[in-house]
């Protein structure tokens, strides 16, 4: 016969924070006693189980932290300790205490899961992501509150595969995207839209694919919407809105460059001066490109705006994406970045395209070869190289 486990018979009467002489807490002793005797067998009866758990729902408050890890790494996996003294180990207020119930406690409820995603911190949710089983609504919650560190342990959970809600919700964080992009493509978590919404914000090896899949849209909508020469000029507002564009960078006034750019294109300020980074020459290219600058124009831009922090043949490179990227595709590319900043859905509507690529597109299947020309030599004098839809300069 099992020897009967002996506890306390009474609580002692300093359970909130009476040192003994060694300047440890009574009440944290005999609570941590206690559960080493508990822990130490893996059946109890019900008068046993009873004792305990009044020991612990009075005593654990007041026990030292160091005991409460203690107790916490002891009970959690324990498949007797009642459904509360877990949930009150998973809340406690030390990560140290409550990560050990997060991760192995089999019992917790939902709603205390999903607090613990959405307030953190990541090392509370590491141990959520590492649970055996996870419900669909806790995914959801990490694919939204977690960081990539968290993310990358469902990535690699085999009895997980995320949703397209999933893959959308990621896609749509700049964070995770940043640096998990690789990882994210290669499990084709990482939708074209996505790609392009975060383009500013992707890995090297990512922007090409972003690019195709802009190209790529750009020729269905065209397609699909064959635009309908209207007029041969650019409109007056157009032109002075590029004018005003060079004219601020060759002030070199930044400032001025990204509020104009944001007025023109329609994207927030903070967009507009993450544009104005030295490691943001792709993106900028594509606004450029977008707006309808020129290859010289943009050698302009470039050289004043970046002309001691790129070298040359950075300059160079930026401006043979300039010369292959499509006015197209850079209208779609940032037409996604609007859309993400809003945290709108990736599909665009019609109503939602910014003004710039109804025109960009409109432009792009019309004769402009020669008025573009004329109407830049009537703004500043000097010859130019024809428009090319494809890009070309």
């Amino acid at each position: 016969m099992r020897q009967s486990l002996r506890f306390p018979s009474s609580l002692p009467s300093s359970s909130h924070g009476e040192k003994t002489a060694g300047g440890k807490s009574s009440s944290g002793n005999v609570l941590l006693a206690a559960t080493e005797l508990f822990a130490a067998h893996s059946r109890h009866d019900v008068e046993e189980k009873k004792i305990f758990l009044e020991l612990a729902r009075n005593l654990l408050p007041s026990a030292p932290v160091a005991d409460r890890r203690r107790i916490s790494s002891l009970l959690s996996s324990h498949p007797e300790v009642p459904d509360d003294l877990l949930e009150q180990l998973a809340d406690d207020e030390d990560p140290l205490t409550a990560y050990p119930a997060l991760r192995y406690s089999p019992r917790l409820s939902v709603d205390l899961l999903l607090r613990k995603v959405k307030y953190g911190p990541d090392s509370l949710r590491k141990g959520i992501a590492n649970r055996p089983s996870l419900r669909e609504s806790l995914i959801d919650a990490l694919c939204t509150f977690a960081g990539a560190d968290v993310i990358r342990i469902l990535l690699e959970r085999s009895d997980i595969r995320l949703t397209s809600a999933h893959q959308a919700r990621l896609s749509h964080r700049s964070d995770i995207v940043a640096n998990l992009g690789l990882e994210l493509a290669g499990r084709d978590a990482l939708n074209p839209d996505g790609l392009m919404g975060q383009f500013l914000h992707l890995p090297d090896q990512l922007r090409a694919e972003a690019i195709a899949a802009a190209e790529m849209t750009s020729l269905v909508r065209q397609a699909q919407s064959p635009a309908v020469a209207t007029g041969k000029h650019p409109s007056a507002a157009e032109l002075r809105f590029i004018d005003g564009l060079i004219q601020e960078a060759l002030r070199q006034n930044r400032v001025g460059f990204a509020e104009l750019l944001s007025q023109g294109l329609g994207l927030p300020h903070p967009t507009c001066d993450l544009l104005l980074q030295e490691d943001q020459g792709h993106g900028l290219i594509v606004a450029l490109k977008a707006v309808g600058l020129y290859g010289h124009e943009t050698t302009t831009v470039l050289i004043r705006l970046f002309g001691e922090k790129i070298q040359l043949a950075g300059i160079r490179d930026l401006l043979r994406l300039h010369r292959t990227l499509s006015r197209g595709a850079a209208g779609v590319l940032v037409g996604q970045w609007i859309l993400h900043d809003q945290g709108a859905q990736p599909a665009a509507s019609p109503r939602h395209q910014p003004q710039y690529e109804e025109a960009g597109r409109h432009r792009a299947h019309t004769d402009q070869t020669d008025s573009r020309a004329e109407a830049l030599n009537a703004r500043d004098g000097t010859g130019s190289m024809p428009y090319s839809s494809t890009g070309n300069d």
